[in-house]
Order: structure tokens, then C-alpha cells, then sequence
């Protein structure tokens, strides 16, 4: 109980300084409170940098994200 899964379509995305990406995130549950994102670098440890609970886009600084809770992505 309490268990999301998530697929992210590209499976791993990685991207050189400078450029932009986009990448498309789907998930499965009924109770639905949140979706967060992550940056991984090497040697780090996960950074939180946006975080989202209402449907539509969400803009944190260089981010943008966009989430579609009857589609159940982002």
C-alpha cells in the first residue's frame, strides 16, 4: 500500500551543460498527493528541484514542468 510506479519513457536522460531537454514521466496509483523531480549528478546525491501537486505547468527557475493528473503523467 502507499506504492507509486513511475516509468520515464527515456529511461535515462543525459544532457550536456547549456542545452534543454524534455522528458516524459507516467504513473500508476488511485491516491495521488505529489510529484517530485530530481537532478542526479555524478558523485551527488539527489537534488530536489521541482516539486508538484496541482495539474498544469509549473515553473521553478530554468524548469518547467507539466502535470496531467487525468492522463497521469508529466
Amino acid at each position: 500500500t502507499g506504492q507509486i510506479t513511475v516509468i520515464q519513457e527515456d529511461a535515462q536522460v543525459t544532457v550536456k551543460l547549456g542545452q534543454g531537454f524534455h522528458t516524459t514521466c507516467k504513473y500508476q496509483s488511485s491516491n495521488f498527493y505529489g510529484l517530485q523531480w530530481y537532478q542526479l549528478r555524478k558523485g551527488q546525491g539527489p537534488q530536489l528541484i521541482s516539486f508538484q501537486a496541482g495539474t498544469g505547468p509549473r515553473h521553478s527557475g530554468r524548469i518547467t514542468t507539466h502535470l496531467n493528473t487525468t492522463g497521469k503523467y508529466s
